[in-house]
């Protein structure tokens, strides 16, 4: 689990720094980002409130890194469910490259005959 911190308060960032010092990691390699303020970015976001977040204030260090682990489940599960997606999108291809390829097969023949 790898985290990068974007929070406005400077007093809860720096606790945060404290309490997940192994999974703090630059923006670019990290799994999601907690913070303290809704921002729209392009990594899941962990959002720490005091009323509507997955993690409302105050928490302790063991509540933070039970909630944390559940967030990083959930996100996990679902890059699991995408992959399998993609089985059923190979194959609907497959089954649409044999049909192209009976068709054009088709195709051929009549037109030499």
């Amino acid at each position: 689990m790898k985290i990068a911190l974007a929070c406005q308060s400077i007093l809860l960032e720096k606790s945060l720094e404290i309490f997940l010092k192994n999974y703090i990691s630059a923006y670019k390699q990290c799994d999601f980002v907690i913070s303290d303020k809704e921002i729209e970015i392009d990594k899941p976001l962990f959002f720490i409130s005091n009323g509507n977040g997955n993690l409302n204030i105050p928490f302790s260090k063991s509540t933070l890194l039970l909630n944390l682990e559940k967030f990083y489940e959930n996100l996990y599960n679902n890059k699991k469910t995408k992959k399998i997606d993609t089985k059923e999108l190979e194959e609907k291809i497959e089954v649409l490259t044999n049909d192209f390829r009976k068709n054009l097969i088709k195709t051929i023949k009549e037109y030499y005959e």
